[in-house]
């Protein structure tokens, strides 16, 4: 804790000294404004010295106050169909934990995965893997199997801070995330990138290319090694509970309806691309009925007993801080500078593949990852020049510095897991620091080999 507050304070003098700065061109000022606070925001994040909610709330405040950005801009957040994404996708939480429809779930997952920790570890990591080919949102698979996975815990006697209940957790929320970068339309990060290379390069990326240049390493590999990490980092042994009265008993009116609506929803979701409806809206809606008096899904008021919204705040504190990166042109500012301080020229392609890779890794830690490629891909041409790469080979490099995340507020589905399960962020850190340094000495070289097998880089 004393380390925390530490580096919370460094963070805020830091942020004090760049936004106090006098002696700077006149059309910088706004930017190191800009700086300023978001280091401060940045500092409270990563140390939890404040509760996440109120740090976004400082943020929002200060933002406003020094009129560093307008007010849509820095409550974009709450323009953001995560935010609300999130919302419905808590109400159907609480529904299919208060039907019974979790812990009925759960005994099947058991099942199927087997009767050891690894096993169930590895299951949950594979689930959420292939639910990418099927729900194309991050944040929504988060929140439909994680009262699922947290009922599974209870049921192998995971109680609150045991390490099981952590590593189920950690396997939902972080096996939903990187694997499924290997998938172009299942994270936010990869829509991005591709609505953004077409828009300003007229670069159009096929879901088969994008599948076999980033599966086998950012796919697979981490597919593999991730429940391995969970165990080793936080073992644990299974201790079954009692309570299997009602295995056999067959399903409620209640819990039928419920699939009713989750069939729906889920249908909604996978076939977005024709019906042209956000899986935001989808999932508010489904929370909606879920609320009505009418429904008989949720008792009235539990919702409000139940739901905690300060994780909603600090997501859209989080979505926010990335919109004001970008729009004060701090962020093209950072990324200029990275690229000419990683001093990228052609000839070495490995290092320039590490170099590129370092200058995302380093970026996102400001912008997230959602705001990162649209960033990237506007310097992605100047990069070109100095690798002497493919405009496509550097759009897609940026793809291998996702799978490398530190903090869970770089990224909605790790937020989103956080608001579910309550985790403290030195619970991810455990996990996904780890992970970064496997990144970076196994996963990133191996994936430039690949490219280089696939022949994506120049001779």
């Amino acid at each position: 804790m004393k380390l925390n507050n530490t580096i919370a304070w460094g963070a805020v003098i830091t942020g004090l000294v760049l936004f106090l700065l006098p002696i700077l061109p006149v059309g910088y000022h706004p930017v190191l404004r800009t700086a300023g606070i978001v280091t401060m925001t940045l500092g409270l994040f990563v140390t939890a010295a404040l509760p996440e909610y109120l740090s976004a709330l400082i943020f929002f405040f200060l933002c406003l106050i020094f009129s560093v950005a307008s007010p849509d801009v820095v409550f974009s957040g709450f323009l953001s169909g995560a935010v609300w994404l999130v919302l419905g996708g808590l109400i159907l939480g609480i529904a299919i934990e208060e039907s019974g429809l979790a812990m009925r779930i759960a005994r099947n997952l058991e099942k199927l995965f087997g009767g050891n920790y690894l096993s169930i570890i590895t299951g949950t990591v594979v689930m959420m893997t292939l639910l990418a080919f099927l729900m194309p949102s991050a944040v929504g698979r988060v929140t439909i199997m994680l009262p699922v996975i947290l009922a599974l815990a209870d049921r192998l006697g995971f109680v609150k801070a045991r390490n099981g209940r952590i590593g189920l957790v950690l396997a939902v929320g972080v096996g939903t995330l990187i694997p499924t970068f290997s998938i172009l339309p299942s994270n936010v990060p990869n829509v991005v990138l591709a609505g953004a290379a077409e828009a300003i390069h007229g670069v159009r990326f096929t879901y088969t290319d994008w599948f076999v240049l980033h599966f086998p390493v950012i796919g697979f590999l981490s597919m593999c090694v991730l429940p391995l990490m969970i165990r080793y980092i936080f073992p644990d042994k299974i201790s079954p509970q009692n309570g299997d009265a009602n295995t056999k008993s067959r399903l409620t009116f209640v819990e039928k309806k419920l699939i009713c609506i989750l069939i729906v929803t889920l249908t909604l979701w996978g076939t977005d691309n024709f019906h042209g409806v956000s899986p935001a809206w989808i999932s508010l809606g489904a929370g909606i009925f879920c609320a009505l008096p009418f429904s008989g899904l949720l008792p009235a008021g539990e919702i409000i007993k139940k739901i905690n919204f300060g994780p909603i705040i600090f997501l859209a504190g989080v979505i926010g801080m990335g919109s004001v990166v970008t729009q004060s042109g701090l962020g093209e500012v950072l990324a200029n500078w990275l690229i000419i301080n990683f001093d990228v020229t052609p000839g070495d392609n490995f290092e320039n593949f590490l170099s590129v890779v370092g200058i995302g890794f380093a970026l996102q830690l400001v912008t997230t990852l959602p705001g990162q490629p649209a960033i990237m891909t506007a310097v992605a041409e100047s990069l070109s020049v100095s690798t002497g790469w493919s405009l496509v080979t550097v759009l897609m490099a940026q793809v291998s510095a996702w799978a490398l995340v530190i903090f869970p507020y770089q990224a909605p589905p790790l937020v989103a897991t956080k608001a579910i399960s309550g985790l403290p962020i030195s619970a991810f850190l455990r996990l996904l620091l780890p992970f970064v340094v496997f990144g970076w000495l196994v996963s990133v070289p191996l994936q430039y080999f690949w490219w280089e097998f696939l022949g994506y880089f120049p001779n």
